[in-house]
């Protein structure tokens, strides 16, 4: 897998994944989102669904959860993951699912934790290194003590910081020791993780300790901005301070990944700090939240706001909800077939169908919005773009409400 920058004079950068093994014609261009998918599928829909998407990302998000709880079904599968969804769409393998928060802090010296359905599940390094054979990704994220992201009242202490580059730093040494002696692993190019928590010193010297020469990409990891008191700016001011160090030292043809972070103003923040692909789990959030994005780019004259929470109010349920759907100029099936009074119906009577639309537009909407950016960069608007995309932040609170269980749950399951 390669990464080509086709601008190399500043940032944010415009660039180009080629060259991957097995999938010779994929191209997939950058600064974008991958394919976000959940227990080994794009959530809510069918795969003859996920193909008519318009933009759809051709390299797809997968976490180490779902294959550590399912190992013995995917090594006796033997294909891997990308054939076992049925999309055919390469894989990069991550460590944590985004939209699954840890309950408790659980790492150790030997071993990373996971969370599945079944609750937490201890991965050592063996365990860690047949669950990436078994997937045959294009490439794996390497284990990394990311806690440091885990939601508290305060951000993590210096020592905590230095502790997590400790571990990271020792979790990579087992795991090539492991991988000199298995020839498939020696196959799958890795994306070296960075951890350090909110403490730059700390992420540089992780930094300096990295041989990115095997390497496919970075992994930009444990980053703290949900404060469990509400004073999320603050740490986000610190996060992106420390995106613009790092990532200026970062070998320029290695493309840098960041999960965990989808609000949209957000990602042109971190593109313009030198970050190039995100986890994709934007439409999904949106989605299991009852919330329409309605992304219209420059053209704000289009809609009052830039969301529709279903189901609507009884004050909402005016005629003309019946008769307009939920974007006017949106190109996807559940604008151009259906209308907004029959969407609200749907998430009332609490019908599946209801979050597959919303899975259909949210995600039309999420990959117009990457495609917007990329146009931006290149036509030197970026600033007017970053500006324009405040005004798709999305209330904290509507994103913590999951509408697709029974019982309404705050925070992210």
């Amino acid at each position: 897998m390669k990464f080509k920058p086709s601008r190399r004079d500043g940032l944010p950068r415009i660039g180009c994944i080629s060259q991957i093994d097995n999938y010779p014609d994929v191209n997939f261009t950058t600064p974008n989102c991958l394919l976000y998918t959940k227990f080994g599928a794009v959530p809510f829909l069918t795969n003859d669904i996920v193909k008519q998407i318009y933009g759809l990302p051709n390299l797809t998000f997968a976490s180490l959860n779902f294959l550590r709880e399912r190992f013995k079904v995917f090594r006796k599968f033997g294909k891997g993951l990308a054939q076992y969804s049925g999309l055919g769409i390469p894989v990069i393998l991550f460590q944590n699912d985004p939209t699954e928060a840890a309950v408790t802090r659980a790492v150790d010296k030997t071993s990373i934790q996971v969370w599945a359905v079944g609750g937490r599940l201890p991965v050592t390094m063996e365990q860690y290194a047949d669950c990436v054979v078994n997937a045959l990704p294009v490439a794996f994220q390497m284990p990394v003590d990311n806690e440091t992201s885990f939601p508290d009242s305060t951000a993590p202490t210096k020592k905590r910081c230095q502790k997590s580059v400790q571990r990271t730093r020792s979790y990579a040494s087992m795991l090539e020791e492991i991988v000199a002696s298995n020839e498939k692993l020696q196959k799958i190019p890795p994306l070296i993780s960075v951890a350090g928590g909110n403490d730059l010193d700390q992420r540089l010297r992780g930094i300096t300790s990295v041989d990115f020469s095997r390497a496919s990409g970075i992994v930009l990891d444990g980053f703290f901005h949900e404060s469990l008191e509400g004073d999320r700016s603050s740490h986000l001011e610190t996060v992106f301070s420390i995106l613009s160090s790092v990532c200026s030292r970062f070998p320029p043809h290695l493309p840098r990944f960041l999960t965990n972070l989808w609000q949209p103003d957000e990602v042109v923040r971190a593109c313009l700090c030198g970050v190039d692909l995100f986890d994709g789990s934007l439409p999904f959030r949106l989605t299991r939240s009852g919330i329409a994005w309605l992304y219209t780019a420059y053209r704000k004259d289009m809609v009052s706001s830039a969301w529709i929470c279903f189901p609507l109010q009884a004050e909402d349920l005016k005629a003309e909800v019946y008769r307009q759907p939920m974007q006017p100029d949106c190109p996807c099936f559940a604008c151009q077939r259906h209308n907004q009074g029959y969407v609200s119906h749907l998430h009332s009577v609490k019908e599946m169908l209801a979050h597959i639309l919303l899975m259909i537009h949210n995600s039309t909407q999420c990959y117009a919005f990457f495609a917007d950016l990329r146009q931006a960069i290149a036509d030197g608007r970026v600033d007017e773009f970053a500006e324009m995309s405040k005004a798709h932040h999305f209330p904290e609170d509507l994103l913590h409400i999951d509408l697709t269980i029974k019982t309404i749950q705050n925070g992210d399951v």
